[in-house]
């Protein structure tokens, strides 16, 4: 076997950073040496704040501080679940140290400085490293191992580009198609922080961001077009139904479109092209993507289901390490996919 890569976890407390450590404490070939939260937080058992951990791990989750960046230095990788301006500042100060960051916030998602002030609402303190980042959504991207600084998609642009990218890239949609994305997700996208909007007795269905999501700007990088994009807040606690609408080429058939997408996607295990809609249910606690296609005519229905702190965070996050490092893309995921020997 590998010798393990000593990695740590930034933001080990929140929701996806918990998800990060249920996936590397069954990992074998990876070893967590540490993690963190904020530096105003108190030293807590991992068990004692994730379910999934009970019973299963004495990891402490510390408080971060400057002092952390010696232990750093020592670790191959450091995943970073953190708010976006936090990681635009750490990621920056881990580089020089040699280990590789997987940053799950949208600090990097961005090539040009612009349009990240534009989306994120202030000025990237070290735009210079933009042009650095890979953006790491696995089954499209081509990632350089050589690389340090690697981008996790956000949760609406991973469901609503696996959904819409085989189409886009064949140039099946007609040119003046725009397609629509009405995406329904978890009150887990929304984080830990205490709001009113997602608390037991005000959720509901919701629309949010209309025409202003900051999703918006990064899914139309991915698919080369514009598109009209919905979120909706649901009332339960984790996973995306994306349905993605557009019009297709005069002449091309639902025969076409189901080809290109069984080819796009014939060799990527986390996906799975479904004939009948999916459900939320299927895929939470799951690192798959289900796909559903619908033709009628010209009109193209393609609805995506994930789960928002897997697919659409952590798993992803672990899927582009296992790249980087040479592992088994598998690994990780025992009880999802038969490990590679």
């Amino acid at each position: 076997m590998a010798k393990k890569a000593r990695v740590m976890v930034l933001g080990a407390s929140g929701y996806s950073g918990c998800e990060l450590l249920r996936i590397l404490h069954n990992h074998a070939y990876f070893d967590v040496v540490a993690a963190f939260s904020s530096e105003s937080s108190k030293p807590q058992l991992w068990r004692e704040i994730a379910a999934s951990a009970a019973g299963s791990s004495d990891l402490l989750i510390q408080p971060w501080s400057q002092n952390s960046y010696g232990l750093a230095a020592s670790c191959d990788a450091v995943f970073l679940a953190l708010p976006h301006e936090v990681s635009a500042t750490i990621a920056a100060q881990l580089l020089p140290l040699g280990c590789k960051v997987f940053d799950l916030s949208g600090a990097y998602r961005f090539k040009d400085p612009e349009q990240f002030g534009e989306t994120y609402g202030f000025a990237h303190p070290h735009p210079e490293l933009l042009g650095d980042a890979q953006y790491a959504l696995m089954e499209l991207a081509n990632l350089d191992s050589q690389g340090q600084l690697f981008a996790i998609p956000g949760c609406y642009p991973t469901a609503a580009t696996l959904a819409l990218q085989p189409a886009c890239e064949s140039a099946l949609l007609a040119p003046a198609s725009v397609p629509t994305i009405t995406a329904i997700s978890g009150v887990s996208g929304a984080g830990r922080g205490a709001n009113p909007r997602t608390s037991f007795c005000e959720v509901s269905v919701q629309a949010y961001g209309v025409l202003s999501h900051r999703h918006s700007p990064e899914i139309v990088n991915n698919l080369g077009t514009p598109v009209v994009f919905t979120p909706l807040l649901g009332p339960y606690k984790r996973g995306i139904l994306a349905t993605c609408v557009a019009q297709l080429r005069k002449g091309i058939s639902a025969d076409q479109v189901h080809q290109v997408y069984q080819a796009r996607y014939q060799d990527h295990p986390f996906i799975r092209l479904v004939q009948q809609p999916p459900a939320i249910d299927h895929v939470a606690g799951t690192p798959f993507c289900h796909l559903y296609i619908a033709v009628q005519g010209q009109n193209l229905v393609v609805i995506s289901a994930i789960d928002n702190l897997l697919k659409g965070a952590a798993s992803q996050a672990i899927q582009a390490a296992n790249h980087v490092f040479g592992f088994p893309r598998h690994a990780g995921f025992s009880g999802f996919i038969r490990e590679e020997s």
